[in-house]
């Protein structure tokens, strides 16, 4: 055998010597065995293997198991950047953010969670904290605009952009008390059919509503529009207003300019109760004519969809909105089921329940409580660090790699190189520490490279 020869079977050896005793005692780790007391240990591996997403995704799970949320999130966000499809760094990085109060960092975590996961169980669990998340997120948004409110009239609105309000009611029909959120969802949807329009999600309107603390009068107040419109950066807002009027009911709305205050009225509509869909079309035409926006037929035509049938449906449906808006989700979850049963094919009633229902179970969990369920069903699998030796031959070499051989030959020197790589096929032999925890699909690979240098005998 040459020298060549007999250097690659040397150095094959050596490689599969060294990548073996790298796993030696290793094995399935699941998220539960990772403990603070790891730290000092994580903390050095950190230094050694600064960007390793799987000694951050470790470090920043034991530092989260201690509620140092603000130490946590650096490697989270590192591992997490690292490797887009690190679900455990992912959904830890969501949980640690939420704690922080940083809802928009949160919101980004759990969705880029939600794209890696093959857990139904878990994910459900990010997407209900995902909806959780997007409501807490408006509020503080509410608050964020709300400090800074000095300087809003100086932020012109975006172009296009328009809010509603909910409507306020006059009178003692407790039946009909609802329908000021469902008038402004009927609004909402219509306007929305506009491609000309923005409009704001009825969501953020009210978180600002709330944080304003307007009551019902105040609501009714074009002043307040201009107020909350600054606030929002929205072009317009639609104020409206419901009453009896002996049996019928009547609707009132104003369009409101911020950066102007001018007040557009449409004409009031009156009608008894169970005709309120024929109400609200005669009510957003009349906003789209006043506005000057031409509307398409095929616009038309979706516009004047009904949601449903059924009165008693959209009650429910109203009374839900209001449950909502109350923080009551499980309460507005009912009610929403309530609509779906009166008329089945009520697909908003459908959608608004599912949703209502994951707010209800991620109110009522902490970010504590949903770790235990990580824990419980997310597995790690990961080697422990290799010795020096090993990692200075291997360059953080791990499992799941295919070794190549190459060799050059001059008149006085042999130089071979064994290089290993990622196998990225369909059946890697060990996935790394996130891929088996998450179920997603590839490894995270790690090149590792030795090279000899032999010079021949002069």
């Amino acid at each position: 055998m040459n020298a060549p020869h007999r250097v690659r079977g040397l150095l094959a050896s050596a490689v599969a010597a060294a990548i073996a005793g790298g796993c030696a005692g290793g094995g399935a780790l699941r998220v539960a065995d990772i403990t603070p007391e790891q730290i000092p240990q994580l903390e050095a591996q950190r230094a050694e293997r600064p960007g390793n997403p799987v000694t951050l995704t470790r470090l920043g799970v034991a530092y989260f198991k201690l509620e140092r949320y603000a130490d946590a999130r650096p490697p989270l966000d590192s591992a997490a950047l690292l490797d887009p499809r690190n679900g455990i760094a992912a959904i830890y990085l969501g949980m640690t953010t939420e704690a922080l109060g940083d809802f928009p960092a949160a919101r980004a975590a759990y969705q880029q969670y939600i794209g890696v996961s093959r857990s139904r169980e878990l994910r459900a669990t990010a997407e209900g904290r995902l909806r959780l998340v997007g409501r807490r997120e408006m509020e503080w948004q509410a608050r964020q605009a709300l400090a800074a409110e000095s300087t809003a009239a100086n932020v012109p609105p975006d172009e296009n952009t328009i809010a509603v309000m909910p409507f306020t009611y006059t009178g003692t029909n407790a039946e009909i008390q609802p329908l000021t959120r469902g008038m402004a969802q009927l609004l909402i949807t219509d306007l929305a059919r506009s491609r000309q329009l923005r409009v704001l999600e009825r969501e953020r309107m009210q978180a600002m509503v709330d944080e304003m603390r307007l009551g019902a009068d105040q609501r009714a107040d074009p002043s307040s529009a201009v107020r909350s419109g600054r606030l929002l950066r929205a072009e317009r807002v639609v104020q409206g207003s419901l009453s009896d009027l002996e049996g019928q009911l009547r609707v009132d709305a104003t369009v409101v300019a911020v950066a102007s205050a001018d007040v557009t009225t449409p004409p009031a509509q009156t009608d008894e109760l169970n005709r309120l869909f024929d109400i609200e079309k005669a009510l957003v035409f009349s906003i789209f004519e006043r506005l000057g926006i031409p509307l398409t037929d095929a616009e038309r035509a979706a516009i004047n969809q009904r949601p449903t049938q059924n009165m008693q449906a959209f009650l429910a449906f109203s009374r839900g909105l209001e449950a909502e808006d109350a923080g009551n989700f499980e309460e507005a979850a009912n009610n929403f089921r309530q609509a779906m049963q009166i008329d089945p094919s009520f697909r908003q009633a459908q959608t608004s329940a599912s949703q209502a229902s994951d707010l209800s179970v991620a109110a009522s969990q902490t970010v504590a409580q949903v770790e235990q369920q990580v824990v419980q069903q997310a597995s790690v699998e990961a080697a422990p660090a290799p010795a020096p030796a090993q990692q200075s031959a291997l360059n953080n070499a791990t499992d799941g790699t295919n070794g190549t051989t190459t060799s050059t030959t001059d008149q006085n020197t042999t130089t071979t190189t064994t290089q290993t790589q990622p196998t990225g096929g369909s059946q890697p032999a060990n996935k790394d520490a996130t891929a088996q925890g998450t179920g997603t699909e590839r490894p995270t690979g790690t090149v590792a490279r030795v090279s000899i240098t032999i010079r021949r005998p002069q």
